[in-house]
């Protein structure tokens, strides 16, 4: 169970790095799924089905052959994790999905709205009212990849502001921030 050598080290780096790809793909395939294009999700997930046996058949064989190693475990976990990863460390880096944010606080100054505009994000703001009193709403069309510095922008200023995304379709016209066209 506990057996280390170049055997199993060599096992457990293939499995590592199947079960990395296989994740990776996945994540992939979920992105493409949700954009709605069939044939490539279906061809994707062909692979990823492909890749999913290999590493189940790989794994029995092993562990039939040369019993339950706790190495091999380790390293299909940390694959599986690694994939994950690098999957949405991707997906971030690539994914051009655009979202509406809305921030809504109690400070009706401007502060927020102010500082956006300072780092180039174009807002909207409205006036409302709520359960406790005035408050303001923000609006804001951003890439996704951007919706963190958004976010921190607008905690520094109110800890307590909400904030809410959605990810937008069939987008035309007006301000969207880092956005070259």
């Amino acid at each position: 169970m506990f057996n280390f050598n170049l055997h199993v080290l060599g096992w457990s780096l293939i499995i590592f790095l199947a079960l990395m790809l296989q994740v990776l793909v996945g994540t992939v395939r979920t992105i493409v799924m949700v954009k709605g294009n069939k044939t490539l999700t279906s061809i994707i997930g062909f692979f990823e089905a492909t890749i999913g046996i290999t590493i189940a058949i790989t794994v029995i064989s092993n562990a039939v052959k040369d019993g339950i190693n706790v190495f091999i475990i380790l390293f299909y976990a940390m694959g599986f994790a690694a994939g994950l990863f690098i999957g949405m460390t991707i997906s971030n880096k690539i994914t051009k999905d655009m979202v509406s944010v809305n921030i809504i606080t109690r400070f009706p100054e401007g502060d927020i709205e102010n500082k956006l505009r300072e780092f180039g994000f174009g807002v909207t703001s409205y006036t409302g009212s709520g359960k406790d009193g005035d408050l303001k709403v923000l609006n804001i069309i951003c890439k996704k990849s951007n919706l963190e510095k958004l976010k921190f922008i607008a905690q520094q200023i109110d800890p307590k502001s909400m904030v809410t995304s959605h990810t937008l379709e069939g987008l035309s016209g007006g301000f969207i921030f880092d956005i070259r066209k």
